[in-house]
């Protein structure tokens, strides 16, 4: 079974937990942790749960279990249709939140691999019809893949950001 630790392991390393699991199944199992709010996640994944309930045994047939695992069956298809599109690397980059940084950033777009991803996403989505779980999946890692590639642009833009705010 996979554990706690297994889920957040140095995920620049896709083959970490390969060793002993199933790299679909970890990665699906943090995406679906990752993206779920904490109290509709099982107690023992949650955040800010209480010390006495991870103790507990989980009960397998609990709505929250189940739609648990509903949720992580979601990430896994997403991630195995999108190794069967894309190109293994690429496809671990976007699954990892690892975005490919060539050179200097002035905006996201002058990302490569973010350019690529909601090239993706779009076709997926107006090309191939994908479902509504993997869409929403898509949506959902395409922000936080943004996010990470905003990450590496240069602070100078949030300096002119904020000097150039109306000051009151």
């Amino acid at each position: 079974m996979t554990t706690h630790t297994d889920l957040f392991a140095d995920t620049n390393r896709p083959n970490a937990a390969a060793d002993t699991h199933d790299p679909i199944e970890v990665a699906a199992y943090r995406l679906a942790v990752q993206f779920t709010e904490d109290q509709l996640l099982p107690t023992r994944y949650r955040k800010t749960a209480d010390s006495d309930q991870r103790r507990r045994k989980a009960k397998q047939d609990s709505d929250v279990e189940k739609r648990f695992k509903e949720n992580v069956q979601a990430w896994r298809t997403l991630i195995e249709t999108m190794l069967g599109k894309l190109q293994a690397a690429q496809a671990w980059r976007f699954i990892n939140l690892a975005p490919q940084v060539d050179g200097d950033l002035a905006k996201v777009t002058d990302n490569a691999d973010f350019c690529d991803f909601i090239d993706y996403l779009i076709l997926r989505r107006d090309k191939e019809d994908c479902d509504a779980d993997e869409l929403g999946g898509l949506a959902q890692l395409s922000t936080a893949f943004q996010w990470e590639v905003e990450k590496q642009l240069p602070q100078k833009q949030e300096t002119e950001k904020t000097e150039s705010a109306p000051r009151d």
